[in-house]
């Protein structure tokens, strides 16, 4: 009886892997091994984190460094998405930096600092009209307060951070609950005793589990400031990932629990922002909407002009585009499967005899690839090869 590997979303990849690498060492698998070949190596070793903190309208006074106007943030917002930047989410940050997992060429983490009503008002509009992700540090015991000074800005309120929760965009972080002050000019999280520091952590926790969020991993440190108490403090409660305000970009080797930021100032114009993000991108070409594109050597597909990170970079083996098999089924929804006995992929017709596609499969690293041109012209696609820009497009 045939062994058929369906690959779901929800099934376990590490168990589909093992039983593809039993097979190989079992069975005669034709070009299974591609370990003497010639194959890309290339993925991004660093990230930038943008930071951001309040925003206001153009009518409104810029008197701080941590305050930009809704023009700027917007000019910026939609540049990273007209350039085909993937915005990371902090599952991602964690592969990168815990199992050396490739990033998209062109990927950065957008963040903001102690949860200001502007952020829903101004920002999330703009993040939910260009499909990208952000995450916002929230000072817990300053949510929902009713500050009676009109020089203190207003932060969110629960049903704002859950509406935000829920639209898939935005996470939250902590900016802990009430540690955001100096003592002496120097951070009451590096200063406070222990006792006071893991109660603040204790009532941080409260808070999240009051709104009803998914368990935190982050901790932005209030003015960057951490030392080895804070670090343990977070790990004790289940942080994986520290930001500090220290200037620069977080490289693959860097510890999780010190990561650099880029502070975007008011007044950043476009070629500056562009520096800061170190962008090396050109405009995505026309063929890029409604399209599927995968580029030669390349760990970003694309689908309908948004980002979708591969597992393994596109790569051409003996004369064929190769990509993973599990970009489409997770992104694209084909329903394959694939057979260890007659090394086929298969797609399944609902009430119609199944039909057999005859495709080699091959492994990169661990990852199942198969040939692009081939599967996606046995499901009904078109394809088209850019020589140009190294692509090719499945519409």
């Amino acid at each position: 009886m045939q062994f058929l590997c369906r690959f779901k979303l929800q099934q376990s990849k590490n168990i589909v892997l093992l039983l593809l690498s039993f097979f190989m060492l079992t069975l005669n698998f034709p070009a299974s091994s591609l370990a003497s070949q010639d194959l890309p190596t290339e993925q991004k070793d660093s990230l930038a984190v943008l930071c951001y903190h309040h925003i206001v309208p153009e009518e409104s006074p810029i008197n701080t460094d941590a305050t930009i106007s809704v023009s700027e943030f917007e000019q910026q917002m939609k540049y990273l998405y007209e350039h085909g930047y993937y915005t990371a989410k902090l599952t991602d940050v964690e592969g990168f930096l815990y199992t050396k997992k490739a990033l998209p060429e062109n990927t950065v983490l957008i963040t903001f600092d102690d949860g200001y009503e502007s952020n829903y008002t101004y920002a999330y509009p703009i993040l939910k009209k260009y499909g990208l992700n952000a995450l916002i540090f929230l000072i817990g015991g300053s949510i929902e307060s009713k500050p009676q000074d009109p020089n203190i800005i207003p932060k969110l309120s629960f049903d704002q951070i859950r509406e935000m929760t829920d639209s898939g965009l935005i996470e939250f972080g902590s900016h802990t609950f009430n540690a955001h002050y100096l003592i002496n000019e120097e951070s009451a999280l590096v200063s406070m005793s222990q006792e006071l520091l893991y109660e603040d952590f204790d009532n941080m926790n409260e808070f999240f589990d009051q709104i009803g969020s998914p368990k935190i991993k982050s901790i932005a440190y209030p003015y960057g400031k951490f030392n080895e108490m804070s670090i343990a403090a977070s790990r004790l409660n289940g942080y994986s990932l520290g930001f500090t305000v220290n200037q620069g970009f977080v490289c693959q080797d860097a510890c999780p629990m010190a990561l650099n930021r880029i502070i975007v100032l008011p007044g950043t114009t476009l070629e500056k922002f562009k520096v800061l993000i170190h962008d090396s991108s050109s405009v995505l070409p026309e063929y890029f909407d409604g399209s599927v594109v995968l580029r030669l050597n390349s760990v970003t597909a694309y689908r309908n002009r948004r980002p979708v990170p591969l597992d393994t970079a596109a790569a051409f083996v003996d004369g064929k585009l190769m990509a993973p098999l599990n970009f489409f089924v997770e992104n694209l929804g084909w329903n394959l499967l694939w057979d260890s006995n007659s090394h086929k992929v298969t797609r399944q017709l609902t009430n119609q005899t199944e039909k057999w596609f005859t495709v080699p499969t091959y492994l990169i690293g661990e990852q199942v690839m198969v040939p692009v041109r081939e599967l996606a012209e046995a499901m009904g696609y078109e394809v088209i090869w850019h020589q140009d820009d190294k692509t090719v497009e499945i519409k």
